[in-house]
């Protein structure tokens, strides 16, 4: 019988990081067209990485 826990799938933390920046990244595109701003994507993309990692970090410490 093998105990070892089973290993991490990499895509995983991958599509959680890269979803944050596409959700995060879309919603700071929007508002950068509502409000006529050119900034809000970079703090867009830069805040869903951070939750993204963040999420991995959590789900790494879960186990």
């Amino acid at each position: 019988m093998n105990d070892a826990p089973p290993p991490q799938d990499p895509w995983v933390a991958f599509g959680r990081v890269a979803g944050g920046v596409i959700f995060y990244g879309g919603v700071g595109f929007l508002l950068d067209r509502w409000w006529d701003t050119s900034f809000m994507v970079a703090i867009g993309v830069v805040v869903g990485a951070a939750l993204g990692i963040l999420t991995v970090a959590m789900a790494q410490r879960e186990k």
